[in-house]
């Protein structure tokens, strides 16, 4: 649940099909600074900690929903984020941002992405191109606790924040 009221429209997209509810984005903005300046974000957080979850089978549901994410509006889906503190699918681990998992999400969720509920007739439906789009724009940030202490201070930040200002980049 996003409690900034004015996020929820833009966090949240239809699935293509139509015929489920909408679906949400945990975070979404821009990106600051550096080679991503400006550049669209959305992700998925997903706070585990053990193994003893479903987040491969969620994962496979997260790529079919940035596929009719990205078909929808292509033009602000810069960056996909999944973000966790714990690793899944470790046996295709390296293929996890593959075009070819975002092609077997979208078989897979068909009747939401695609609307239709024969695979074979599914399998020639999908927009490979769009797979090939948001594979190019997946990530997997897999964080430690540990981490989490590794912050700018607000005095560091608002340095920053007053460098750029002066310079009129904010």
């Amino acid at each position: 649940m996003n409690p900034d009221k004015f996020a929820v429209e833009k966090l949240t997209f239809p699935w293509a099909a139509g015929k489920r509810q909408p679906f949400s984005y945990d975070l979404g903005g821009l990106l600051l600074r550096g080679d991503l300046e400006g550049r669209a974000f959305y992700a998925e957080v997903k706070n585990y900690t053990n193994a003893s979850n479903n987040q491969g089978a969620e994962y496979v549901e997260y790529l079919a929903k940035c596929y009719c994410a990205y078909l929808d509006s292509p033009k602000y889906c810069d960056n996909f984020m999944w973000i966790t503190w714990h690793p899944f699918s470790l046996t295709k681990w390296s293929k996890l941002c593959s075009a070819e998992e975002v092609r077997d999400a979208v078989l897979s969720h068909r009747l939401n992405t695609l609307g239709i509920e024969e695979e074979a007739e599914a399998k020639a439906a999908i927009n490979m191109e769009a797979c090939i789009a948001v594979a190019e724009r997946l990530w997997i940030i897999v964080l430690s606790e540990r981490q989490e202490i590794l912050t700018v201070s607000a005095e560091h930040r608002g340095l920053i924040e007053k460098f750029d200002t002066e310079r009129g980049r904010r």
